[in-house]
Order: structure tokens, then C-alpha cells, then sequence
């Protein structure tokens, strides 16, 4: 998500907060898929990741939908990227 903010010229804070990214995207009128916006619940695990003994250890069933999510974002926004390769070569 930061790429395709990076893409559109959109600074943005240098934050772990996928919700806040998603709505920076949003702002500069970027559809965000409901998919997407799942992908706000992987925020928690940076935090987790830093700090293990804060939290329950992640299930199996967890991770694997940790990493289906990351998956789909990603992507998502290379799929965006490729939409305004195309846009810049028709322009």
C-alpha cells in the first residue's frame, strides 16, 4: 500500500496502521476492494511481532489467514501499479 501511495506522489506518516493506509488511498480516490480492507487486521501483528510475550501465541488457522490477506493486498496494488503503467503509456 505504501508503494501505490509512493506512486501517486502521496506522503504519507511512517506508520504500521494498514487502516490508516487504506484511508490515505481512499482519500486520493483509490477504490478499495472490502477484501482490502480486511487486511487492516494484520496492523495487530506488527505490534505482535515487536513485542511477543504481549500477546497469545498466532494459531496455525491465524497465520494462514495472516498471510492469505498479505497475500491479497499485495496483489491488489500490483495490480494497480500495472493499471497506471498503462494509463502513463496511452497518455
Amino acid at each position: 500500500m505504501k508503494a501505490l501511495l509512493l506512486h501517486r506522489g502521496v506522503r504519507f506518516p511512517y506508520v504500521h496502521d494498514l487502516a490508516e493506509l487504506i484511508e490515505l488511498l481512499e482519500q486520493q480516490g483509490e477504490s478499495i476492494p472490502s477484501k482490502i480492507r480486511e487486511v487492516a487486521r494484520l496492523t495487530n501483528y506488527a505490534v505482535e511481532a515487536r513485542y511477543p510475550r504481549l500477546a497469545e501465541p498466532v494459531t496455525p488457522e491465524e497465520y494462514e489467514i495472516a498471510v492469505a490477506l498479505a497475500e491479497e493486498v499485495i496483489r491488489w496494488v500490483e495490480k494497480a501499479l500495472e493499471g497506471y503503467g498503462e494509463k502513463s503509456a496511452n497518455a
